[in-house]
């Protein structure tokens, strides 16, 4: 009798911990080891090291929600992770940039960019452009802090979903939010989406939220890069709208011996932009 008791209360207990195990889900892993099992399933971090110098020509289609369509082609290049030393050229535009690690240089139809702000635009230009493109990897980006790992569902998917805080100035423009979710396959840590929510700056100065997809994954040597990701606008409800971009990429390698060559800044020093300079200490 006793020991029947005892049993009873076992199966008791084991019940209702699966039953509170079903209700909260499975245990989330550390943001730490969150990222470090993305970045393996796509081929780990130090082979995306090893690459060398990786470019990226991407053609991007877009259509706005009155029916605007327009095409932009890009070419960047990056020492992995990245963000920096990287290199931007939109050749419709005329326009070559870069940054080695040093400050940003902008060349525009031959002529130097002399705004001061080019300094450290550039690199924020760089992030806009490739921080989706390379997930899962840009989340060991400088500037890039995961704040919460949890269990969700997109459509009967189980999905980690990150909480994902990026810096103030990490874009080139404040209309991008700096609050995302990127969420990756629960049982098999692959990239499944990610998206910002749309932004209200006041006056009138509104931006639509992004939710990113990707496909035609491609091995680039040993590591996953995505040929297709696909961009949809969100509105205020965070619903989709008829806002859409699809970018196109090509992936190629340099080896690191181009890095000079390729980012460092071509301008003489004379023909730079000058720095503003602090005035004269105010007296008391």
């Amino acid at each position: 009798m006793h020991r029947n008791a005892a049993s009873l209360s076992i199966v008791l207990t084991l019940a209702a911990f699966g039953a509170t195990a079903q209700e909260y889900g499975p245990q989330p892993p550390t943001t730490v080891s969150a990222i470090k099992r993305a970045c393996d399933v796509a081929g780990g971090l130090e082979a995306f090291r090893r690459l060398g110098i990786v470019q990226a020509d991407v053609v991007s289609d877009e259509i706005t929600q009155d029916g605007t369509t327009s095409s932009k082609r890009t070419t960047l290049a990056l020492v992995p992770p990245g963000p920096l030393p990287a290199r931007l050229e939109r050749p419709d535009a005329k326009v070559v940039a870069g940054d080695d690690g040093t400050g940003g240089w902008a060349v525009a139809d031959r002529r130097p960019d002399a705004r001061p702000s080019t300094a450290y635009m550039i690199r924020r230009l760089v992030q806009t452009e490739l921080f989706p493109l390379l997930l899962p990897f840009s989340l060991t980006w400088e500037g890039v802090s995961i704040t919460d790992v949890k269990a969700m569902e997109i459509e009967g998917q189980p999905v980690w979903r990150l909480s994902v805080t990026l810096a103030r100035t990490f874009f080139h423009t404040p209309q991008i939010s700096t609050e995302w979710t990127v969420d990756f396959d629960r049982r098999t840590w692959a990239l499944v989406r990610a998206q910002c929510p749309y932004t209200d700056l006041g006056q009138g100065i509104k931006a639509d939220g992004m939710r990113f997809t990707w496909s035609d994954p491609v091995k680039v040597r040993d590591v996953w890069l995505h040929r297709t990701q696909r961009v949809i606008g969100l509105d205020e409800a965070g619903q989709e709208n008829a806002h859409t971009r699809v970018d196109k990429a090509r992936y190629g390698l340099h080896p690191a011996s181009l890095a000079t060559k390729l980012f460092a800044n071509p301008i003489p020093p004379d023909l730079r932009p000058k720095q503003p300079q602090p005035g004269p200490p105010v007296k008391p």
